[in-house]
């Protein structure tokens, strides 16, 4: 299988992957507004003498703590190591679009637990922008993928 198809095939199945992350972004929000809706009053699940402003430091302090993760794992996946080859390229390609389309989930996640301890939507609805966002900068673009190879493979021509 030549480089190109194997990039193109890499790509493919990494742009499932991330569709699929980010329809969990909406199905999250539909079990947030299904909770609210049938589980009048809702009583979260925090447990006597934590306050809600200490949970929301630590959600939100884990929330900024995935966007930096996501920035910085994508780069330290894809240095350049010494004798690999396009291949192997692809491969860390394909897991740093991974790795940063699953961080940047966490901040909807961490939202969705904060919203069933402290029933606060609008925490919830604040992390799940952030996620979106997260998603939209670091979907996978196969045009960056083809200049990441050409960049340190010009002989391949893609």
């Amino acid at each position: 299988m030549e480089t190109g198809s194997q990039l193109k095939a890499a790509f493919r199945t990494n742009v499932i992957i991330s569709g699929s992350l980010v329809a969990s972004l909406v199905v999250y929000a539909v079990l947030v507004e299904l909770i609210k809706a049938r589980m009048r009053p809702l009583s979260g699940l925090l447990v006597p003498g934590i306050g809600h402003q200490s949970i929301r430091y630590i959600f939100y302090g884990a929330s900024v703590a995935a966007v930096v993760l996501v920035r910085l794992a994508g780069r330290s996946i894809l240095r350049t190591m010494p004798g690999e080859d396009a291949r192997h390229l692809i491969h860390r390609l394909s897991r740093a679009g991974v790795l940063s389309s699953a961080l940047a989930e966490l901040p909807a996640v961490f939202g969705f637990v904060m919203f069933l301890l402290i029933e606060s939507s609008r925490d919830f609805y604040v992390l799940l922008f952030v996620s979106l966002f997260l998603q939209f900068m670091y979907f996978p673009r196969l045009k960056a993928w083809q200049s990441v190879v050409q960049e340190r493979f010009p002989q391949l021509g893609i």
